[in-house]
């Protein structure tokens, strides 16, 4: 909410901690200051009663959507991978409450974060109370100046609003000019913002600056001062400006909360895998789903031109490019603190490496340990795979980028040709690998010790691997097609005792019914069965019954293995898991199901047409 704020009229200096605070000299009193009400009001409040109030560790519950957009660390996911330089400073335009202030005072020399806001400028400054290199600039960028110009400049969420700053014929085009003119030769722009055509806009979400359907994707017809472009728009408005080489990257879901950031060399090749980023549920009821609606831009080539949102590295000269992500996957933030880990796709020297790096203090122990565990991995695998094996550096483990398909990603392509067995072809080949691994019979007790299983529940020896390779699954197990050899990935849980056989082929096909339901779903037909394995409602899961058949040969009973699987689940991640396992001694099968994904609410088109059409009467 944008409202009407006398700012000071005078220069003002202080600090907070650490922090530098300089209020601009400001003669206007009708500056629009963004502000997000009573919530920002207690963001406020709860800072100035403790600095500390914004470090949200294990504790990932927020209050209201304002809080999570302030206050969630996966926001910082947007730049926490940037390679900026250690020696260079950064201007942060419109730095709200300092979501992104901490990554750039932690990556940079000097940060001077400018706000219009007071009250938001306040919030950033005792949040980051303890930065040093940071200097907060309270007014606008029009009333800003500078004699020393700036290594890189962020623009995060502010560019659409530049209308409401900016007079003149194209308030946006100036407003990117005085930033060029404030950057170095060799300086970057960073720029996020909404795609105007972007994925939701079209299935009928609100425009996020108006809360109008549709007011984006018709050019704004109601709307003067607030305005998102789209890919083309934005390009040329860029290349007007001055700023000749633009690099576009795809933040996912959206800029706002972004799990990855995909670039143009890294744009996904399976859509099923890249939009299941989208949690159900979580937009609300569209006029059509989506996940669906991305898969099918995605298959047609055009994700770039309708991604949610963008983020664009601008340089004013084509520079060289030594190094640059071409992907990166911000950390599972539903696993406790100290299994944290960010992922990325570099490429350096005309090499692709594969960068796991720690996402926290608490973190860079394990992260030093997954070595040991790859060292186990190696002696135990032998022969029958390579163990791909990080050398560390600096906190993060290199790996070599192996481009091998993973035996997920072969078993989801045998589904979509149609295969009546649902890629069964290569869980077998999977379960192969598996029994030619060292094994021998024995109760596993380290193993039940370790998950919290009563003796009760294993009273006679079983099959069992001789190392605990809890995470060798059929996504980290690729394989050359062509020789067969198999790579061994993603060894971070491998221990030195044995693991049931059962349970291990268990937690692969558990993992392949969650994270392929979509396909699942939309191959289900007479010819291919299903039996309804998990959940409820849109929450069900089905399992094909070729793998069914495949749970039903295993020693331990499946309901026993689910049990064991949360456990294992819940000593990992923030909350105690549950599986609500629904399988029968004689589950029915199934030749059509309900697809979860497709959610197109035919009776609310029918009445937004109506009321689209009585409005168009009115006009």
């Amino acid at each position: 909410m944008l409202k009407k704020k006398t700012l000071p009229s005078h220069d003002k200096t202080g600090r907070i901690g650490n922090v530098a605070i300089r209020h601009l000299q400001v003669d206007r009193t009708d500056a629009p200051v963004y502000c997000d009400g009573g919530e920002e009001r207690r963001l406020y409040e709860n800072f100035a009663g403790n600095k500390n109030y914004g470090n949200k560790k294990n504790d990932m519950k927020f209050s209201s959507w304002i809080e999570q957009y302030h206050l969630s660390p996966i926001r910082q996911n947007l730049l926490k991978w940037f390679p900026f330089d250690p020696e260079g400073t950064a201007l942060e335009v419109g730095a709200g409450c300092g979501a992104l202030t901490g990554v750039l005072s932690q990556k940079l020399k000097k940060v001077t974060a400018l706000e219009y806001s007071e009250q938001r400028a306040m919030i950033t400054a005792m949040r980051h109370s303890h930065c040093s290199n940071l200097e907060i600039v309270v007014g606008g960028l029009q009333d800003f100046s500078v004699e020393n110009k700036f290594d890189y400049i962020t623009v995060i969420g502010v560019l659409e609003y530049a209308g409401k700053f900016y007079i003149g014929e194209n308030p946006y085009e100036s407003f990117l000019t005085k930033l060029r003119g404030m950057l170095n030769p060799k300086g970057t722009l960073i720029l996020a913002i909404e795609n105007k055509i972007g994925l939701k806009y079209l299935c009928g979400a609100k425009e996020d600056h108006t809360e109008l359907i549709f007011e984006s994707i018709y050019d704004y017809p109601h709307t003067n001062d607030v305005k998102t472009f789209s890919k083309r728009e934005l390009s040329d408005l860029l290349h007007t400006v001055g700023f000749s080489s633009l690099q576009w990257y795809y933040p996912l879901p959206d800029y706002k909360l972004p799990q990855q950031v995909f670039s143009e060399d890294t744009l996904p090749c399976d859509p099923d895998l890249a939009w299941n980023l989208f949690p159900k549920g979580s937009r609300g009821k569209y006029m059509m789903s989506e996940k669906r609606l991305g898969k099918t831009l995605t298959k047609a080539g055009l994700f770039g031109e309708f991604a949610n949102s963008f983020l664009i590295v601008a340089n004013i000269e084509n520079l060289p490019k030594e190094s640059m992500c071409l992907q990166f996957i911000g950390a599972n933030m539903h696993k406790k603190r100290k299994f944290r880990t960010n992922k990325k796709i570099c490429w350096s020297g005309g090499e692709k490496t594969f960068v796991v790096s720690p996402d926290n203090d608490e973190s860079i122990e394990f992260t030093h340990k997954i070595v040991e565990k790859e060292s186990l991995a190696k002696s135990f695998f032998g022969q029958n795979a390579e163990v791909v094996s990080a050398e560390l550096k600096n906190d993060s483990l290199i790996y070599p980028y192996i481009s091998f398909p993973a035996m997920h990603e072969l078993i989801a392509q045998e589904i979509k040709k149609g295969d009546t067995e649902f890629g069964k072809y290569w869980i077998d080949q999977y379960i192969h690998f598996l029994l030619k691994l060292p094994s021998k019979k024995c109760i596993p007790e380290e193993f039940m010790k370790e998950l919290g299983i009563p003796e009760s529940e294993i009273r006679e020896p079983i099959h069992c691997l001789n190392c605990g390779i809890f995470d060798c699954i059929p996504h980290n197990v690729m394989i050359d097609t062509k020789t067969g050899k198999y790579y061994v990935i993603d060894n971070e849980f491998t221990y030195d005792f044995p693991i049931p056989v059962d349970f291990l082929i268990w937690r692969a096909i558990n993992t392949l019914v969650f994270d392929l339901q979509g396909i699942i779903q939309s191959y289900v037909c007479p010819k291919h069965p299903v039996v309804i394995f998990s959940g409820h409602g849109i929450n069900r899961h089905y399992i094909p019954e070729t793998w069914l058949n495949i749970l039903r040969k295993l020693e331990i009973p499946p309901k026993q293995q689910a049990r064991w699987s949360s456990a294992f689940q819940s000593r990992i991640l923030r909350y105690k898991v549950k599986i609500n396992l629904r399988l029968k001694t004689k589950s029915k099968t199934l030749g059509y199901v309900p697809i979860a994904e497709i959610n197109t609410n035919h009776r609310l088109i029918e009445q937004i047409y109506k009321i689209l059409g009585k409005v168009r009467r009115i006009l």
